[in-house]
């Protein structure tokens, strides 16, 4: 069995009035809730390090003036 069809008995076996194919449907869309969050996620975390690094060359640029 794959990853998908053994979540997708889990979850028929928690709600046994669900159907095989609204139980797929469930699982897809979390996953695709999941993929939007992390990938969210990671964009966040490249600005916060292109801001930091322009922050540092800012920094070390000051830095060399008073040197």
């Amino acid at each position: 069995m794959t990853k998908i069809d053994d979540k997708v008995a889990e979850l028929i076996a928690k709600h046994p009035s669900l159907t095989k194919p609204d139980a797929i449907k469930i699982i897809t869309e979390k996953n695709a809730r999941k993929k939007k969050k992390r990938s969210e996620k990671a964009d966040r975390n490249d600005a916060k390090k292109i801001k930091n690094e322009e922050n540092r060359a800012e920094r070390d640029k000051d830095d060399a003036w008073i040197e």
